[in-house]
């Protein structure tokens, strides 16, 4: 039955939702499985094509980059493969900000695409275009990921995400058709007092939810409950993401849910996604190119990473602002693609708080990033209070900050003191994006 179910919504219905939506997953999830069995070769001259395609365009259509390249005395025919990127100087956010109206391509109104923003954690956040088919790119590719664990589409499983944040807030009709047919349980992961997680528990039970994915520090406290009151999950695939997947997080799922954790790794601005599927190597994504910029060590430096699809925004060898380590082209494995051995950045800490409240950290950065601020940072200075710092862009109104404060109160209950303070700037930590959840 699981099977029939997975072909129709796979093969039958979510080829219909791509035409009807201008989307692309079912195409996308054909060409990885293809893929996957190429050569390496095979898959590096594809790579090589889109790379050739990608700088064409915005070359002829982007002021930013036919400036540039002006600049810099060379011609989109120059960069023929994707080694021949590094003739094009990284960008960053702050670049991206400051050049926004020159870098959108002049022929936008053909490309279909969305809005999107990241969050601001201690670094900038970033308003951009998301490529409709990078989207589809990135979902088909969890998709195909999650099947190495025998989950097939249409399996329930719960989200530990941000869900509710923003209760009267519309969600598009593409991701309410989606995630209804992936059969997913959102589960708020931002606030897990013990109280909340028995709830939870016995919703798993109940709905005979046999795959968990979300938050990594949700995941944990999850699994640590289920291990402290010796409770039973059957759970067959665990799928941590957003954060560092700590060792300790790690052993404590795996004990819980006696099941393979496969961590993943994703970025919506530079499109790039990779995935654990065997233990201790990420694969990456094809869309992607990955690069270490500033090494700091054999191996290890700072991620550069170029979308080879979204033609609505150009993430060219972009500074993401993780940290990770890629081996060398001497390494051999079974996959025919790039490959992370590590990934640093974007790790939280849990605060716990004398009510009962155990708040994560990731949710916060998803939901501060509707509000009109450049960045944040979240600190406890006691069990009974937390102070929010905030750099305001000028789009800042005192509405910003009372919906902030009643969104905090809604996760930290009323006895919890929140204050607000401004920041004219923050000091970034290198990876810009390790100090914004910081427990007492």
């Amino acid at each position: 039955m699981r099977r029939i179910k997975n072909f129709l919504l796979l093969y039958l219905i979510i080829p219909i939702l791509d035409k009807i939506l201008g989307t692309s997953i079912f195409f996308y999830f054909k060409q990885i499985k293809k893929m996957n069995n190429w050569p390496i070769e095979k898959v590096r001259d594809w790579q090589n094509q889109k790379v050739q395609e990608l700088i064409k365009h915005f070359y002829y259509n982007s002021d930013y980059y036919h400036e540039l390249f002006n600049r810099l005395s060379i011609s989109h025919s120059d960069i023929k493969t994707v080694n021949d990127l590094k003739k094009i100087p990284p960008i960053n956010k702050q670049t991206l900000i400051n050049n926004y109206d020159k870098i959108i391509p002049r022929n936008i109104n053909k490309i279909k695409h969305k809005k999107a923003k990241t969050g601001g954690s201690t670094g900038k956040t970033l308003s951009f275009l998301l490529d409709n088919k990078s989207w589809s790119y990135t979902t088909a590719a969890k998709i195909f990921a999650w099947q190495t664990t025998n989950y097939l589409y249409g399996d329930r499983y719960a989200a530990l995400g941000s869900s509710s944040l923003f209760p009267t807030k519309k969600k598009s009709l593409k991701h309410v058709l989606y995630f209804a047919l992936r059969n997913g349980i959102p589960l708020n992961g931002m606030n897990l007092s013990d109280v909340k997680i028995s709830e939870y528990v016995n919703i798993l039970k109940k709905k005979k939810v046999k795959y968990l994915y979300g938050y990594a520090a949700s995941l944990f406290l999850i699994a640590k409950y289920v291990n402290n009151h010796n409770i039973k999950l059957h759970i067959k695939g665990c799928f941590p993401t957003s954060e560092i997947l700590l060792d300790s997080y790690r052993l404590e799922m795996e004990k819980a849910f006696g099941c393979f954790v496969m961590d993943g790794y994703g970025a919506r601005d530079g499109g790039i996604n990779a995935f654990e599927i065997c233990s201790g190597y990420y694969n990456i994504g094809y869309n992607s190119f990955a690069e270490l910029g500033d090494e700091y060590s054999e191996n290890k430096g700072t991620l550069l990473c170029t979308d080879l699809l979204n033609y609505s925004f150009p993430f060219i060898r972009y500074e993401i602002g993780d940290e990770v380590s890629m081996p060398g082209d001497d390494f051999k494995s079974n996959y025919n693609g790039q490959i992370f051995t590590k990934i640093f950045g974007r790790e939280s800490n849990i605060i716990h708080l004398k009510n009962g409240k155990i708040l994560t950290g990731v949710g916060f950065a998803i939901l501060l990033k509707h509000f009109n601020i450049n960045a944040f940072r979240i600190k406890q200075i006691n069990d009974l209070k937390i102070v929010i710092e905030i750099e305001k862009n000028i789009c800042y109104t005192s509405k910003d900050e009372n919906d902030i404060l009643n969104s905090f109160k809604k996760h930290t209950g009323d006895d919890c003191c929140i204050e607000i303070i401004y920041v004219n700037k923050f000091k970034i930590e290198p990876n810009g994006k390790r100090l914004y959840f910081i427990n007492s």
